[in-house]
């Protein structure tokens, strides 16, 4: 057994044809002809990458990113106690109270789902507002399919700005050692000129249905239960956590260590805190990380490196393009945290390392926006939303990659600009 894996693993194709079949599987995963879902079909990829000798046991452990899972794990045991205190419920009712017209409502969405994105993870937003999207939308008589469009592009957009965003924002954040106002610094004006575009393009393609028809019949009140004690005691974590960040301390250490802080403060049962928590993407992503290790070492990677080398030993502008259509390439064939890891052992040896960190994060994460596969969060707001509305792949990838070539262009402008005017920054 020992040999045959030896074997395998010198042969280049073995990593490459796991890495594939794993995403694969995940790109149909269950309910489309596999009965293994997203996560399965990465753990499952990863066990053959050990037993073909691709990766060892030992080396599949160092591989895995510890600092990257006790992040999410901190945040999301945050996040569940906010929501559980209800502020989330009470802000997207009040959504629907403020909103005059159709328009406005989706200005005001596109905006509070990216805000909060920015700071409550965007695949924890998704699957918090996307069945409250369907009951304002309901309550208001009018077509829901622009507004759950709307809510996964724009938390994909908004949570751009910050490393609490996403996960490849956590893995930028923390292989690049940024601090929490320095990445928001560089990065919010790319995050709100994305919903910007956001707001405008899906205007134009839904405008029979956003603009030239009234709003329909407004809820007077918003019936939400707001738990007071926990929420003030969620606010004074959120504080804490913002506040140790920007004093330079460790983005795991803190995280985990408010979600323990929070635990014991918030007198949350246990249990409906662990009910809350994604348990099954934090496998997920210790299993990609072990499999992206596998396909690093079959030199796929190198060859579509190869094909960008002019590109990237150019000036600075002709390297921003360059990661960005690599990223656009790589966070779609293969998904952006993937795409990340990939790409992160070459960031260090750019001459603007900074900024190309910056422009990974953020085209990685626009790439996104693409088609409904080419981010979780899409997939969580389709999958959510299936019962009440059907959102076929062109629906939504006619809209999204329109959306995708755009704030990617800006997102190059704006970055182009702070290297110019900040080259130090």
């Amino acid at each position: 057994m020992a040999h045959f894996s030896l074997s395998l693993a010198h042969n280049h194709w073995v990593p490459a044809a796991v890495f594939l079949a794993t995403y694969l599987l995940i790109a149909i995963e269950s309910g489309r002809g596999s009965h293994l879902d997203r996560t399965a079909a990465a753990f499952c990829g990863a066990v053959v990458m050990v037993l073909a000798g691709v990766v060892t046991l030992d080396e599949a452990y160092r591989t895995i990113d510890w600092n990257t899972l006790l992040f999410l794990l901190g945040m999301m045991i945050l996040v569940a106690h906010f929501q559980i205190s209800g502020l989330f419920d009470w802000i997207a009712g009040h959504v629907a109270l403020i909103a005059r017209t159709r328009f406005e409502l989706l200005v005001i969405l596109a905006f509070t789902s990216g805000i909060l994105s920015a700071f409550f993870v965007n695949d924890t937003m998704c699957l918090i507002l996307t069945p409250i999207v369907l009951t304002v939308t309901d309550r208001l008589q009018i077509p829901p399919l622009p507004y759950l469009i709307a809510l996964a592009v724009s938390s994909n957009a908004g949570s751009v700005m910050s490393v609490t965003g996403n996960p490849q924002n956590a893995l930028v954040g923390i292989s690049a050692h940024f601090s929490f106002l320095g990445f928001l610094g560089h990065l919010a004006p790319v995050a709100a000129l994305g919903l910007c575009i956001n707001i405008a393009v899906l205007a134009i393609f839904f405008r029979s249905e956003i603009l030239r028809k009234p709003l329909g019949t407004r809820p007077r009140t918003v019936e939400v239960a707001l738990d007071k004690v926990l929420l003030s005691k969620c606010c004074l974590a959120a504080v804490l956590v913002v506040a140790l960040w920007v004093l330079g301390y460790s983005f795991p250490l803190v995280a985990v260590s408010v979600g323990a802080f929070i635990l014991v403060i918030g007198r949350v049962k246990a249990e409906n805190v662990y009910q809350r928590i994604d348990w099954e993407l934090l496998l997920f992503f210790a299993s990609l990380f072990v499999v992206v290790s596998g396909f690093q070492r079959s030199g796929a990677v190198d060859y579509l490196i190869a094909d960008f080398h002019h590109a990237l030993e150019g000036r600075f502008a002709s390297q921003l393009f360059a990661v960005s259509g690599m990223m656009l390439i790589l966070s779609n064939l293969v998904s952006n945290v993937p795409a990340v890891l990939l790409f992160r052992p070459l960031v260090p040896s750019f001459p603007n390392s900074h900024f190309i960190w910056l422009i990974v994060a953020s085209t990685s994460t626009l790439a996104g926006n693409a088609t409904p596969l080419s981010s979780v969060a899409n997939l969580i707001v389709l999958q959510q939303s299936s019962k009440r509305v059907q959102i076929s792949f062109w629906q939504f990838a006619r809209v999204g990659m329109i959306i995708t070539v755009l704030t990617t262009l800006a997102a190059i402008g704006v970055l182009a600009l702070e290297h110019r005017w900040f080259p130090g920054s």
